[in-house]
């Protein structure tokens, strides 16, 4: 049976690209867990002129519309 589902069959495919989404200026630090500014060592998350998410899947999710509480 190399016959593949339906939905895999009939799906579009589309070309994989390559984009950088590091923070501009900033490297990784492994150790930490997060971005830093490269010329101040600062965090990056803690830098006031970083610039929030831009779309609501990047939104923090702080727990005030989840249901339950």
């Amino acid at each position: 049976m190399d016959s593949l589902h339906p939905l895999l069959q009939r799906a579009h495919r589309y070309p994989r690209q390559e984009v950088d989404l590091s923070p501009p200026g900033c490297q990784y630090d492994d150790m930490v867990g997060a971005w830093r500014v490269i010329e101040t060592s600062q965090l990056w998350v803690e830098t006031p002129s970083r610039k929030g998410p831009r779309t609501k899947k990047e939104d923090i999710e702080t727990g005030e519309d989840q249901k339950g509480e």
